[in-house]
């Protein structure tokens, strides 16, 4: 087998009015890669301001030909592209770019893809990046939804579907840096999804800065669109995401309604080794899951803006209690017909943490607009840090009925709430989410800008500065196997690499816990010291809390249950529970208006066993 080399460069002409001339140049024919086996690559030279359109223009000339489904098209690494109109790609053919693999210098980085020339955020043509209504590959990349003076645009991918040409697609991405991207002028994401099956593989791929400043309309990872000017009868067939990290964020992945009232979602979707991080609201939206593992994945200050009891039921966008992590709405409140009941939904929660950190909590309860609700009385419309899951996902998860789970195929384990990770370097600008966060609460319409560093990305800085790498041994090891949680490629290199070796292994345990609702690895002893000790105790909520917290635990067979209160002496503060018990999920108010500010302790004991969680109070 062959494949033809084709080098596709611009000229800049001096004095010419940037006249650019298109050169075409077949230089060698070698053997086939194993990779892009009978495919021919296009070499495209990096644009060389002012000069721009460079790959838009390799890309047309080769889908003039009819050769795009067996063309790879090879970027610089450290290039620099400037799209200057929308990247089509026709039902039934395939677009493929790709980079090598990026190095530690800044001369080996991936090549950056700017969505559009222009003076500022208003001038931009470039609406869509790239319109796929075929298949789609991106391979070491960094995408950048900004302009040449690097305003962000309202760009986006869009994988949609053909009015004449209705099929699967694909779209395969990989090592792929989704950068500064604002919710796209038809309310998707950095990918949208107008499909009515569509197959998407993330591997690798890191979502930075997707902000917006805007309340309502924040930048997303994937997401169906809201806006659309045919019918949006979207689906999803399967969504995987695999080693990926989502920092600064509005959303994650986002399944609505839209406009014209369809309801759009996934039949299997998976998050496996991510790392999240600043999420503004929803991170995984909505609870309308059929087929769905979070596994191995690390939660922090996810669902920034909180938890307003004032709020809840009132149709507000925001403050409802949803859950930091994932939530399960039931299926008769989804508002739409789906083609399976609840005992054949498949939801799998584990080897996962979650975390707020205390400039967080302390500016929910002590910004000015907090301050002054608690000075009117008005403490129901002060937020509070969001619980790692509701209520409603809790009876899901946990629900019994004689003994036996109420549904089976709906499991939680190996959860750590509270704990920290301590992130060697997080791109966090605590200052501008504060602003953000006080203009929403306090107005709900004034507008502020809350990136980390948008001028690394601007000045194409590499290697990355930030560092989500972490020093909290106990989620060193809290994966599967004994691994870190979050995303080991961009953060472990070592462990991604002994992680690459059993990685097949690990995926097979998932899925058959996922369809089985049983772990592969769960052995007798384990299962044994489980019937022995037969409660659990969950983290209090909110946490810090003033004056009242919800403190819940769960009995899996009737017993003498006591639940104390000790301050940080080991002296007992309260008795809130001393007789036996039903098996069952019980929650307890803790009223506290009585003590001062300080650490806690409540201890639960059934039987012979204890266990022990910390609570604090802040004045």
């Amino acid at each position: 087998m062959k494949k033809n080399i084709i080098k596709i460069q611009n000229f800049f002409i001096p004095g010419n009015d940037f006249i650019l001339l298109s050169l075409v140049l077949i230089l060698s024919v070698i053997s086939t890669s194993k990779t892009f086996s009978q495919q021919d690559t296009v070499y495209v030279q990096s644009d060389i301001p002012p000069s721009e359109g460079n790959l838009n223009l390799a890309v047309k000339i080769i889908a003039d030909a009819g050769k795009l489904s067996s063309t790879v098209f090879v970027l610089e690494p450290n290039g620099y592209y400037v799209l200057t109109d929308s990247i089509l790609v026709p039902a039934g053919e395939g677009l493929t770019i790709i980079a090598p693999e990026p190095g530690p210098t800044q001369e080996t980085a991936p090549p950056q893809i700017l969505s559009a020339a222009g003076s500022s955020e208003y001038i931009s043509p470039v609406r869509v990046m790239i319109r796929c209504f075929g298949n789609i590959t991106l391979k070491n990349l960094w995408l950048l939804f900004a302009n040449t003076n690097g305003w962000q645009t309202s760009a986006n991918i869009q994988i949609e579907n053909s009015p004449e040409f209705i099929s699967e697609q694909v779209g395969i991405f990989e090592n792929v840096i989704f950068d500064f991207s604002k919710i796209p002028a038809d309310g998707s994401g950095a990918v949208g999804i107008a499909s009515k099956h569509f197959k998407g593989i993330f591997k690798n791929c890191y979502w930075k800065n997707c902000t917006d400043s805007h309340f309502r309309y924040y930048g997303r990872a994937v997401s169906f669109p809201y806006y659309y000017n045919a019918s949006s009868d979207w689906h999803i067939d399967s969504l995987i995401f695999e080693n990926c990290t989502f920092a600064n964020i509005g959303y994650v992945y986002s399944q609505q309604q839209s406009n014209d009232g369809k309801f759009n979602y996934a039949d299997y979707v998976r998050f496996n080794h991510c790392t999240f991080l600043n999420t503004m609201m929803y991170t995984l939206q909505s609870g309308w899951w059929y087929k769905t593992a979070v596994t191995n994945s690390i939660f922090v200050n996810t669902y920034m803006f909180g938890y307003i009891p004032a709020y809840e039921g009132f149709g507000y966008t925001g403050g409802e209690l949803n859950g930091g992590t994932i939530r399960i709405d039931s299926i008769l409140s989804f508002g739409f017909e789906v083609p399976f009941n609840e005992q054949g939904r498949r939801i799998l929660f584990t080897n996962s943490s979650y975390y707020i950190e205390k400039w967080l909590s302390d500016w929910m309860y002590n910004n000015p607009y907090s301050i002054q609700k608690r000075q009117q009385g008005r403490l129901s419309e002060i937020p509070v840090p969001q619980p790692i899951l509701n209520p409603t996902t809790l009876s899901f998860f946990d629900s019994t009925e004689n003994g036996n789970k109420v549904f089976p195929y709906m499991n939680r384990a190996v959860i750590y709430d509270s704990v920290d990770p301590r992130f060697i370097l997080p791109p966090t600008d605590s200052l501008a989410i504060k602003e953000f966060l006080i203009r929403k609460w306090d107005s709900g319409s004034a507008d502020y800008h809350w990136p980390w560093k948008p001028e690394n990305t601007i000045n194409h800085l590499w290697p990355l500065e930030e560092n989500l790498a972490y020093t909290n041994d106990t989620l060193k090891t809290g994966g599967m196997g004994d691994f870190p949680l979050g995303d080991l490629y961009r953060w472990w290199p070592e462990e991604y690499a002994e992680w690459k070796l059993q990685e097949e292994n690990e995926n097979a345990r998932i899925s058959y816990w996922l369809e089985a609702g049983k772990d592969t690895a769960i052995t007798d002893v384990t299962e044994k010291t489980n019937r022995i000790k037969g409660f659990e105790l969950l983290q209090n909520y909110p946490n810090p809390f003033n004056p009242t917290t919800v403190i819940s635990y769960k009995l899996k067979v009737r017993s003498k249950v006591g639940l104390k209160i000790y301050d940080i002496l080991g002296r007992e503060i309260a008795t809130l529970v001393n007789e036996e018990k039903p098996a069952g999920i019980y929650r307890i108010n803790f009223y506290a208006e009585d003590i001062p500010s300080g650490v806690y302790f409540y201890q639960l004991k059934v039987k012979n066993s204890t266990e022990t969680k910390k609570l604090i109070l802040i004045r």
